[in-house]
């Protein structure tokens, strides 16, 4: 049975819209997927399969969809209408929660940078390069996503240094649709401190001379 999770309300042109993730348990394994509430559920490219992120514990399908849902919003130019909630609405029939899991991570702001990149399964051997990056994931173009639910090993070449990274393949853009690339989005599961610092080299705004 699905419960709610991460809600965000937005502001659109035509009005409050609200996004909320749905959790549930799918082959051992625990699935997110997202609806426009009241039940418009979010579906992959095609509109016949609905959107799901994987993950080994309930928080990390949470922190999947959630970090999906705000870069949706930000590459659409949708101002959220207040505070990100970990989920209090029901959904049609949906059965709340005892539980209420906030997905502390979700909101990590997001760099738009293209930087070199290499992965891979073991080893970093393909190439790509990134589309954004936050503390907690990034989004690689490529021509050969790796599945959903893979361990990807990562070499991200910044122009100082080059960082390695370990992560999980969360989502796939498997076609090029409304300007956006063909990649997957990956969740952090390994981080140098020195990844950390860079980002927010990027991250910093930057001062011009007078």
């Amino acid at each position: 049975m699905m419960t709610p999770g991460y809600t965000r309300t937005v502001i659109t042109p035509q009005g409050r819209e609200t996004f909320q993730v749905l959790l549930d348990t799918e082959g051992g394994r625990w699935v997110a997927r997202i609806v426009t509430l009241p039940n418009r559920m979010w579906v992959e490219p095609g509109g016949r399969v609905a959107l799901k992120f994987f993950g080994a514990t309930r928080e990390a399908a949470e922190t999947a969809a959630a970090g999906f849902i705000e870069s949706e919003r930000v590459s659409r130019g949708m101002r959220a209408a207040g505070p990100a909630e970990p989920g209090a609405v029901a959904v049609g029939r949906i059965t709340l929660a005892p539980r209420i899991v906030a997905a502390p991570d979700a909101a990590s702001p997001r760099v738009l940078h293209r930087l070199l990149v290499r992965f891979g399964g073991e080893r970093p051997e393909l190439p790509g390069v990134t589309a954004n990056l936050s503390e907690t994931g990034l989004f690689i173009i490529t021509g050969q996503p790796r599945p959903i639910g893979a361990g990807v090993e990562i070499d991200l070449r910044f122009a100082q240094i080059p960082v390695f990274l370990g992560g999980e393949v969360v989502w796939i853009s498997p076609r090029r649709r409304d300007g956006k690339s063909v990649g997957f989005g990956v969740r952090l599961v390994r981080r140098p401190g020195e990844y950390l610092e860079q980002l927010r080299t990027l991250s910093a705004p930057r001062t011009s001379g007078s």
